[in-house]
């Protein structure tokens, strides 16, 4: 198997990331509480705190921007970026009280690149057993220096430029 070239690959994720930044306008989640009656017992109400998305102003966008780095459990301003950034889909939770879970850029992000992933490498056989684990996690590992060292600057400007201006 031939070595990866990590420089080939952060090419492809930047793409994806422009790919998605063209394709999906950014929104903000806000918190809401929606009141529902409750499926089992009756006359008592139960709450969903999964919140809603709403279109994202420049202004909230720039504010986001400029506070990026206060959240300490991402692993780069750039990966808080892509958290804080959501589009008007959600999938189901499952969990009761927070059904819904909105994604965002991250999500899509690192959808993209598994797929592009699994489809450029063969890393499982048709009865998925995994064909080369250090591979994967050579990948993997990849798309984690991308989100921990590259600068959200320039995607920032993409932002802004194709959503604001």
């Amino acid at each position: 198997m031939k070595r990866l070239d990590e420089q080939e690959i952060s090419l492809v994720i930047s793409k994806l990331l422009g790919d998605i930044i063209e394709k999906y306008p950014p929104y903000q989640w806000v918190k809401t509480v929606e009141s529902f009656p409750h499926p089992y017992q009756f006359n008592k109400v139960s709450y969903d705190y999964s919140g809603d998305v709403e279109p994202m102003t420049m202004e909230v966008f720039q504010t986001i921007v400029k506070n990026l780095g206060a959240k300490e459990w991402y692993s780069s301003p750039f990966e808080e970026l892509l958290h804080d950034i959501h589009i008007n889909q959600w999938k189901p939770t499952f969990i009761s009280n927070f059904g819904k879970d909105w994604i965002s850029y991250h999500d899509l992000f690192q959808d993209a690149y598994d797929d592009w992933k699994y489809e450029h490498f063969e890393l499982y056989d048709e009865d998925g057993n995994e064909l080369d684990e250090n591979l994967e996690i050579d990948l993997n590992n990849c798309l984690y220096h991308f989100l921990e060292h590259t600068s959200p600057e320039l995607y920032v400007k993409k932002i802004m430029k194709r959503w604001w201006g």
